[in-house]
């Protein structure tokens, strides 16, 4: 019987070194440095995206009073998002990733500064810089879900793509939030300038990730026809589907609050327009814990489940939020509507990753970059009248009503139950 020196190494095992042990968890994942890149990219860019929404709601509600006005920067968002975003997916799935999301960043940054002149001169052309910015936001979204695939292991892909989803809606609510302490210490010019900043990093971040050209197809389709494919796919995927329609009322939700934080924060909370931010701050903070809970709670319940109830609690926390006017109660609501919309996101997000195929996640993203931008639109506008005329209490407790019956019907119809 031989023995082996407990001093020596052991033997060289080229098969137990090509197969290392598989890393999970968002550790795993932003331990990968092409990942990382991209989420930097991903976290700055979504940042300049609402502060730079942020001064806009501010310099127009400055100049109107109306929370109908507050609603032409989210329109600004919203319009182009369901114009470009469709034709978006498709430049996704076929050129370099890489130099669309830099181009995007550069273009953005760019016309940001290029606003500044612009601000005591007219609104109108506010408003139409701002429809070029977003309409060059709209090849970013896409771009970025189809290279996750491309840098992630199969086995972390649900992690990095909640991870994305997580970033996406928390800097969505944490840049608004920044808004705040930015304008007041720096105002409304120097802020932009911020804006701009952030999407140059982004554009530097985004260099740096290893993502190889893609070979080209040799069949060459129509791009209306690739378009449709994506539709197509939404319409036959009876779960795809309704998660959509899902995510699009959550949109909705949080950019509908979005603008009627300023005079909630104003007029009822009498804070100061201007401090409306902080509530989107804690707003964040929900979410914040929500990212680090969904984990324990999906050993335990069905994604469709934490949905469906997460909008229950979130309908019944905007009801309340409608009654109350003492800031520390009001506060512990805005936080509970957080943690309920990353409950939600996040779940449906990771639902459409596994339904979605990969040679077609540009077309499909693509429309679903579409569908919850577009709740920065129609939605914003009618629930800024709705508050203008009946007051900003009404119309939250309207949209807590709309919340809670989507959880409803998630119990009692059929078809929204397969989510």
């Amino acid at each position: 019987m031989v023995t082996q020196n407990p001093n020596e190494m052991p033997p060289f095992n080229p098969t137990v070194v090509g197969k290392p042990v598989k890393r999970f968890g968002f550790l795993a994942v932003l331990s990968n440095v092409g990942f990382l890149f991209l989420w930097v990219g991903q976290l700055t860019s979504q940042l300049a995206d609402r502060i730079f929404v942020y001064v806009l709601m501010i310099i127009i509600y400055q100049s109107t009073h109306s929370n109908l006005g507050v609603s032409l920067p989210l329109l600004a968002f919203g319009i182009p998002s369901v114009i470009v975003a469709p034709w978006a997916g498709i430049v996704a799935d076929r050129f370099n990733r890489k130099w669309i999301l830099v181009v995007s960043d550069l273009v953005r940054g760019l016309l940001i500064l290029l606003i500044i002149p612009l601000i005591a001169k007219s609104l109108l052309w506010i408003f139409l810089v701002s429809l070029l910015v977003y309409s060059a936001a709209q090849f970013f979204a896409p771009a970025e879900t189809s290279s996750i695939p491309e840098l992630v292991e199969k086995h972390n892909l649900i992690v990095a793509n909640s991870l994305f989803m997580i970033t996406w809606m928390a800097s969505s609510v944490v840049g608004l939030g920044l808004g705040a302490p930015i304008v007041n210490l720096l105002e409304e010019n120097r802020t932009l300038v911020v804006s701009a900043a952030l999407y140059f990093i982004s554009t530097a971040a985004i260099l740096l990730i290893p993502i190889k050209p893609r070979e080209q197809s040799l069949v060459k389709s129509h791009v209306l026809a690739d378009i449709m494919t994506g539709f197509e796919f939404i319409r036959r995927n009876q779960v795809v589907r309704y998660s959509l329609l899902k995510l699009f009322v959550a949109a909705a939700a949080v950019a509908t609050l979005s603008v009627l934080a300023i005079s909630y924060a104003s007029d009822v909370l009498m804070i100061g327009e201007r401090n409306f931010g902080y509530l989107i701050i804690v707003i964040g903070a929900g979410m914040l814990v929500g990212m680090f809970t969904l984990e324990k709670l999906r050993h335990y319940f069905k994604l469709g489940t934490i949905v469906v109830a997460s909008f229950l609690m979130s309908g019944i926390v905007l009801i309340s939020l409608a009654f109350v006017n003492d800031l520390r109660l009001a506060l512990i609501l805005i936080f509970l509507l957080g943690l309920g919309n990353i409950y939600i996101t996040s779940s449906i997000q990771t639902i459409l990753q596994h339904k979605v195929p990969r040679q077609i996640r540009g077309r499909v993203f693509g429309v679903q970059n579409m569908l919850v931008n577009s709740a920065f639109t129609l939605p914003v506008v009618v629930f800024g009248i709705i508050a203008d005329i009946w007051g900003i209490l009404p119309a939250i407790s309207m949209l807590g009503v709309l919340v809670l019956l989507t959880g409803l019907a998630g119990i009692f119809l059929p078809k929204f139950k397969t989510v």
